[in-house]
């Protein structure tokens, strides 16, 4: 007998250690819920807003289709109800402990109360026992796009009443429309943070891009997702290639210190009016600049703005030659080739790295054609010429035969732009 009591008492002791534990974990799925659904809500960002039509209407209408005093779309945080939109009451809030929607919000179905003065939940309410004395409550949860009560739309009178099916089908309606309007919400949210982050990436994009090419530059590839990928596309454009005069000799006869403080000086002379012509900074390649007219986007003269920024590059510099005199120095010089022709555009490297740049024999031309000019020079090509002809004035042309090319080519030695075109340009 004692065996069998004991065996009795365990087996209680048992059943109840597990009721405990499952009421235990109940109290945690309940906290865990309302973490998630105060989330939810705090998500919305609606808690403390300024009043918004949208909401305001289907209040009013509520109004209107039940004949019924009070009307109000509200949320519910850790500690108080706060209304969005309230018709028929002078409150802004009330603490969640006395909420009848504290009720509502826990199951998904209405909460429809026919007479609040014989249910024992709410006939001690204050808002039963005292001002406004509501005896009719019907109030439908309002789930955010996740699926959490965040919220109620709600009815209330002074009188008992009931909902036939009818208007309990128009009641969850113009629940749905609210839930509606919080799923657009967090929409509009969502794609607020998305423009965010795009506006913080591209202001970061261009400030890494505009090291190397003008404003308008970047932003037609900001714009441009095509210009963003992997990849070239064929394309007209001018090529210009700028090198220093007898730069090797000179870069072994002065200290390495002066001469990155004499390239640097002539670099951040040159870029400037590349850009303001532009042009972008396809590479630097020791003393030599390369940059391209016509990519990523077209002006329509790429051409000529791409002579006129040979011409102007060299006005620049003669300044600079007179600047660095004062500070000792040397004397520098610089020849530019450019040619017009298709070549591939695009970010050429791997995923990881990747620069904007051209390639082809336009650009290889190019190249040519400036080792052949002299120190003050521009040479540009037949294709170039034709398109500028009419705008510069030129002090001779020559056949000559370059590297890479079986028949000669004619170079033309650019003097000027023609008057009328200076300031047009």
């Amino acid at each position: 007998m004692k065996d069998t009591w004991l065996l009795v008492f365990l087996a209680n002791l048992e059943g109840q250690d597990k009721r405990a534990i499952m009421k235990a974990k109940k109290i945690e799925t309940s906290h865990l819920l309302e973490q998630k659904r105060l989330d939810a809500l705090q998500s919305l960002k609606i808690m403390d807003t300024d009043p918004e039509e949208s909401y305001e209407r289907l209040v009013r209408l509520a109004i209107d289709l039940f004949n019924i005093p009070i009307c109000f779309i509200s949320f519910l945080n850790e500690e108080r109800q706060w209304f969005k939109a309230l018709h028929g009451l002078n409150l802004k809030q009330i603490p969640r402990r006395i909420s009848f929607c504290n009720e509502t919000i826990k199951k998904d179905d209405p909460l429809i109360i026919n007479d609040l003065l014989h249910d024992k939940r709410f006939a001690n309410s204050p808002f039963v026992q005292q001002d406004p004395y509501l005896r009719f409550y019907a109030g439908v949860p309002l789930t955010d796009p996740q699926g959490y009560n965040v919220g109620t739309f709600c009815l209330a009178d002074t009188s008992p009443k009931e909902l036939d099916s009818r208007q309990l089908e128009l009641l969850l309606s113009l629940a749905n429309i609210i839930k509606d309007e919080l799923t657009l919400r967090k929409t509009n949210l969502v794609l607020k943070k998305v423009k965010k982050q795009l506006e913080t990436r591209n202001k970061l994009i261009h400030k890494i891009f505009s090291f190397y090419m003008s404003d308008e530059v970047v932003n037609t590839i900001l714009e441009s997702p095509h210009h963003q990928k992997l990849g070239g596309y064929e394309n007209k454009i001018t090529i210009m290639f700028s090198d220093l005069r007898n730069f090797t000799p000179l870069s072994e006869s002065i200290p390495g210190e002066t001469l990155v403080s004499l390239l640097n000086s002539y670099f951040s002379k040159m870029v400037p009016v590349i850009e303001k012509h532009q042009g972008v900074v396809d590479a630097y390649i020791g003393d030599a600049i390369m940059a391209i007219f016509g990519a990523p986007y077209s002006s329509g003269n790429d051409s000529l703005r791409a002579v006129a920024c040979a011409l102007e590059m060299q006005k620049v510099l003669k300044k600079l030659n007179h600047t660095n005199s004062k500070i000792h120095l040397p004397h520098i010089e610089m020849g530019v080739g450019l040619n017009t022709g298709l070549a591939v555009v695009g970010n050429i490297g791997s995923r990881k790295r990747m620069q904007y740049s051209a390639i082809g024999a336009p650009v290889n031309l190019s190249s040519r054609i400036q080792d052949l000019s002299l120190g003050g020079q521009i040479l540009i090509s037949e294709s170039t010429y034709q398109e500028v002809a009419k705008d510069i004035e030129v002090n001779g042309h020559l056949r000559v035969k370059v590297k890479g090319v079986q028949s000669p080519i004619t170079i033309y030695d650019v003097a000027r732009l023609k008057s009328n075109n200076e300031k047009a340009l």
